[in-house]
């Protein structure tokens, strides 16, 4: 449950919904099969969206250690896996709680945001490729906020 609609429900547990809460609540409900389409989607095809990145990324940089290329495979998984459930639950500040936060000290720590550069540009076409674009909308903007929060 996201912690946005776990927080209205808990605020009205004395009272009725109010009627923005109601429309919040009716478009979480009429979203939820869009999202779970998308979640299997991204569930089905994550290992070939990762590895067809990790093949481009090495190409572009051949120097990269298999170290650096372990460590990129991970945090594309754990983006992947923590985006797919912030989409579908609604809630993006899962994915701040649970993979910016740490994930952020890690690629400075590492040094690596050149190297994320190329692999987010890289992983943004593979959503592209296996995604239909009222699909991509759905999942795009998580993964650009990661982007963003680790690279600028």
């Amino acid at each position: 449950m996201s912690s946005a609609f776990e927080q209205m429900l808990i605020e009205a547990e004395a009272r009725y919904l109010k009627p923005d809460e109601l429309s919040q609540l009716k478009s979480h409900i009429l979203g939820w099969p869009k999202r779970q389409h998308v979640y299997r989607i991204l569930r089905e095809r994550e290992g070939q969206m990762v590895g067809r990145t990790l093949n481009a990324l090495k190409q572009e940089m051949p120097s990269l250690s298999g170290q650096v290329l372990e460590l990129c495979q991970r945090h594309l998984l754990l983006l992947l896996r923590h985006s797919a459930m912030a989409m579908l639950l609604q809630d993006e500040e899962l994915l701040k709680e649970r993979l910016i936060e740490w994930m952020e000290e890690e690629v400075r720590l590492y040094g690596l945001q050149s190297v994320y550069e190329i692999a987010y540009r890289i992983f943004q076409q593979e959503l592209k490729d296996h995604l239909a674009p009222g699909e991509l909308e759905f999942i795009r903007p998580l993964i650009t906020q990661v982007q963003v929060a680790l690279l600028f």
